[in-house]
């Protein structure tokens, strides 16, 4: 993997604050004239500086190379035009485009549908090269033109049990169920649908039993 870790004689400009998580901050900007997006993971007061510095580096460069994988696997995420290890920043294409989480409130069912059968055979994807996003909700996929683009990858790891694969579908019917609960049926069944288009048959079934088994778990500890 190739990692740009000097800028060069790049114009890099961070520009303004778009978005404050739990632990970076994201910021719309420039770089080397075009528009980008700056992941900066800020130091956190409550943690030892030493450790906090080591974390954030980790965070940073592991993130990278799961965007990496990623797009290694055939699937769509921002270009990386620069890591910084020693500021934990990463500088990164921006992505122009529909959030999926947008186009599943606005657009009708036959849309929504097919969009998820899409989303299904991505995922699939993923986890095909044992890649596991860690946080696949609608928020974090961006319509361009035809292909869905992944982003956040902050959360991803590296795994082939069937355990973190159903995981990620847990999440993605949570996020359904939760923020389009009106297209939340036909939605799952064609993520599903996708998925299996791209697992096989085999690995649908494996991964809907353990998601079954997963939702199984969550109610008795909620009765507990």
């Amino acid at each position: 993997m190739i990692l740009s870790t000097f800028p060069g004689e790049a114009e890099a400009t961070p520009g303004r604050l778009i978005h404050k998580g739990a632990e970076a901050d994201i910021l719309l900007g420039r770089w080397s004239g075009r528009p980008a997006v700056y992941k900066v993971r800020r130091p956190l007061p409550y943690r030892l500086k030493a450790l906090d510095q080591q974390i954030r580096r980790h965070r940073t460069v592991h993130e990278a190379e799961m965007i990496h994988s990623a797009k290694a696997a055939g699937v769509a995420a921002p270009f990386l035009y620069f890591v910084s290890q020693p500021d934990a920043t990463l500088v990164m294409e921006f992505i122009e485009g529909e959030r999926l989480k947008d186009a599943a409130a606005t657009r009708g069912k036959a849309d929504v549908v097919r969009l998820f059968e899409q989303l299904g055979g991505e995922v699939a994807k993923l986890h095909a090269a044992g890649v596991m996003h860690g946080d696949v909700t609608t928020a974090n996929v961006i319509m361009r033109c035809d292909e869905l683009v992944f982003i956040d990858f902050g959360l991803s790891i590296h795994s082939t049990r069937l355990e973190d694969r159903a995981v990620d579908l847990r999440l993605i019917k949570e996020t359904v169920t939760g923020a389009h609960s009106s297209v939340a049926v036909p939605a799952m069944d064609a993520l599903l649908k996708g998925y299996g288009e791209v697992a096989g048959e085999q690995g649908l079934e494996a991964v809907v039993r353990q998601l079954r088994q997963i939702e199984r778990r969550g109610r008795y500890a909620r009765v507990e």
